[in-house]
């Protein structure tokens, strides 16, 4: 069969408040042209669909359409992530799985419909004459999984609990058929994308808490990886990048399955727009820099010992093109009167930071400077 393998599209992620769903919707589109040139079987979606557990409707919009776009061709399979509500994202299998669709935010796949068949925490996929087993466990907290009924014994670490759940969801593989894991898990030796947020609670997990098998399709870390060659244990990273820190080349995990395993082959995503990092010394190279890199997002880095008024503020955020600001500006008496140096959004970063140990979220920020703006909430 093939294959093809992808994560993490954080359907209606923001970007310094401005939406991503265009760029989303591009992508999507990149990736049925993909799956129908090369007839592919099945499409894996390894968790965090949605960007929130609460998705905007324009994104849960985008998500069913491109599901039934790509269920006229291949089944897929999707299952929540840290940033989905395993609920919400399985609530409407019934309608889904008429469509050749498979969502996942459980174990139960006793009752899912033709061309899958399932039982606890497995489905298989029959496709010309050929059969792959697949275990799945979406997002594995602990509270999660205590939701479901499967408790964890205090006495064992979380890695422990990770493996058992595993090897449970491995008993639907074969000694015949090829076998596929897929989960959304953070692995030790993984290299992140960026720093920009929290890989959800879960601590990292070694390599020996997954099952054998012929493939590990997962899902959690934006750059696309391979964590283990002898094991075939693969992130296929984000959709787009998603953060001014992840330089990381976006992919499609094309999977070809045979008697020998499976081999794997990255398609290069095209979509998206490139986020560009500028430094400016004086407010006409932040201009500069915003005509330069039209169609990009740009982060200006104002190295400048002249703040910015709000008028010239206002000026760079009529670009299309701008996406935030930092004043990077340090001299000795920057120590002494740091805050007329800092952009109001800075302080309130700063604040926030301080008083919680957390980043603020793209959403609570836009609503800190809508506020200092005066504009309606």
């Amino acid at each position: 069969m093939k294959i093809i393998h992808t994560s993490d599209w954080h359907l209606g992620k923001r970007l310094e408040g401005k939406s991503r769903l265009p760029e989303q919707e591009q992508a999507l589109d990149e990736l049925l042209a993909r799956v129908t040139e090369l007839h592919a079987d099945a499409v894996i979606v390894a968790g965090d669909v949605f960007d929130t557990v609460n998705p905007p409707a324009e994104a849960e919009s985008l998500f069913y359409s491109a599901c039934l776009k790509l269920g006229g061709i291949c089944p897929v399979i999707a299952i929540a992530g840290n940033h989905d509500n395993p609920e919400r994202l399985s609530a409407p299998s019934g309608i889904a799985g008429e469509c050749g669709i498979l969502l996942g935010g459980g174990l139960d796949y006793s009752s899912v419909r033709p061309p899958f068949e399932g039982g606890e925490g497995f489905v298989r996929l029959t496709r010309n004459g050929e059969r792959v087993n697949f275990a799945l466990l979406p997002y594995p907290s602990l509270a999660r999984m205590s939701a479901l009924g499967y408790a964890v014994d205090s006495q064992k670490s979380y890695a422990d609990a990770v493996r058992e759940w595993l090897s449970l969801c491995a008993r639907g593989f074969t000694a015949s058929d090829c076998n596929i894991t897929i989960s959304h898990l953070f692995m030790a030796g993984s290299v992140r994308a960026s720093d920009e947020a929290e890989l959800g609670t879960a601590a990292l997990l070694p390599p020996d808490v997954l099952p054998d098998c012929h493939y590990t399709a997962l899902g959690h870390v934006h750059k696309p990886q391979c964590v283990s060659k002898s094991r075939n244990v693969r992130y296929s990273g984000s959709l787009l990048r998603y953060s001014f820190d992840d330089t990381s080349d976006k992919f499609f995990s094309l999977l070809q399955t045979s008697p020998a395993g499976v081999s794997v082959q990255q398609i290069p995503v095209q979509s998206g727009k490139r986020l560009v990092t500028a430094t400016a010394t004086d407010f006409d190279a932040c201009i500069a820099a915003l005509k330069e890199n039209e169609g990009a997002y740009v982060r200006l880095l104002y190295d400048c010992p002249q703040p910015l008024n709000a008028s010239k503020y206002a000026e760079l955020r009529a670009f299309e093109s701008f996406a935030s600001l930092k004043n990077i500006y340090m001299t000795p008496k920057a120590a002494n009167a740091p805050r007329k140096m800092r952009t109001d959004r800075e302080l309130f970063v700063d604040f926030y930071r301080g008083r919680t140990g957390k980043e603020p979220s793209d959403a609570l920020t836009e609503l800190f400077e809508k506020a200092m703006r005066g504009e309606e909430l």
